[in-house]
């Protein structure tokens, strides 16, 4: 079992440098984080539970729990780059590392130790019963907690996200949900370190299957795409749906609606929401945000070369547009225009 789960590390690491190395952009090298996290996790469990922790003893007690920290917030990112288009790492997404620093901040006297002292503390049962278990549970919680929030995510978007995406998100949740629940039933009931050696397993081998999916990139998902499709409605009825949404949005402005949902939309339309989504995927080949907002911006710009509207200030053409806040407005005005509202007005100033 050991050679096995060493063999499936390694191969995790090779996965993990291939995705980086294949296109360094946010969600790839957010998974390739993800990836190589696990790899290096399992080679530390490996060298605390066999021969290997008399060889490497100064690693044991260091890197367990922060591991642990940080999956969430990594697998956060990669699928806000996948959902809403994040291409980088802003100042406030460091504050999902809080959590990480009070961890180490908390074991701090541990880390210190020597490395006969930290040995003989992770030995010793009233220390493992008094102080580290505790910790377990924190790691626990900690992932619990990020599989609420990218269920939360997933689900919110959802309607707005395509066939192919939304099977790889809703399958990742799934994975990282239960292996969360595995290794937190493990935390509490485990009699020992030997009884996470199938979790290991198993969870290596579920990444390792996304991994591959990823790197080979496979049309994996084509024949439930096609099936998806073709569920029932035709491409003049998909066609009619284009219609009727341009009517609204012509006549009625009904993008200018910052509540507006695609659940919403085909209520207004009185078709089945997943035919409105099949409808933009299909036919208007954009989705939904993309389609709503590309509408706010053209709506913006009229606002901001009406003379009406010169002393208005950007965050209010932004609510006018139908935007809820000023961050969305300018990240989607530069989107559709590669300029910001700001300097379109200026230019306007000067003709």
């Amino acid at each position: 079992m050991n050679l096995f789960l060493l063999t499936l590390s390694l191969l995790t690491l090779f996965i993990a440098g291939g995705l980086y190395f294949k296109e360094q952009k946010l969600k790839n090298l957010s998974i390739s984080i993800f990836t190589l996290l696990f790899g290096l996790e399992i080679l530390y469990f490996i060298s605390g539970t066999t021969e290997m922790a008399l060889a490497f003893p100064y690693i044991r007690g260091r890197f367990y729990f922060s591991i642990g920290f940080l999956y969430g917030p990594i697998l956060l990112f990669h699928f806000q780059s996948i959902i809403l288009g994040k291409t980088k790492i802003e100042r406030k997404d460091f504050l999902h590392f809080l959590p990480l620093i009070v961890l180490n901040v908390s074991m701090l006297d541990i880390i210190m130790m020597s490395t006969v002292e930290r040995n003989s503390y992770f030995e010793n049962v009233d220390n493992f019963f008094n102080r580290i278990i505790y910790l377990n549970y924190a790691r626990s919680a900690h992932q619990i907690l990020y599989a609420v929030l990218l269920i939360r995510l997933f689900f919110k978007y959802k309607p707005a996200i395509d066939v192919n995406k939304k099977f790889y998100l809703g399958a990742f949740s799934i994975i990282y949900i239960i292996t969360t629940v595995v290794i937190s039933l493990l935390t509490v009931f485990a009699s020992g370190w030997q009884d996470f050696k199938m979790y290991y397993t198993l969870c290596t081998l579920l990444v390792l299957i996304i991994g591959y999916i990823l790197y080979t990139e496979p049309n994996f998902f084509k024949a439930i795409k096609i099936k998806y499709q073709n569920s029932g409605i035709s491409e003049v009825d998909l066609e009619k749906i284009r219609l009727k949404i341009q009517h609204l949005f012509a006549e009625k402005h009904t993008y200018l609606d910052n509540n507006l949902t695609i659940d919403s939309l085909a209520t207004l339309l009185d078709v089945k929401k997943h035919h409105v989504s099949q409808m933009f995927t299909n036919i208007q080949k954009e989705n939904f945000n993309d389609f709503v907002n590309r509408h706010r911006v053209e709506y913006a710009k009229s606002l901001l070369k009406d003379k009406n509207f010169k002393q208005y200030k950007i965050e209010a053409i932004a609510q006018e547009a139908g935007f809820n806040n000023k961050v969305t407005f300018y990240k989607a005005f530069s989107k559709f225009t590669n300029t910001t509202p700001s300097l379109y007005r200026k230019e306007l100033s000067k003709e």
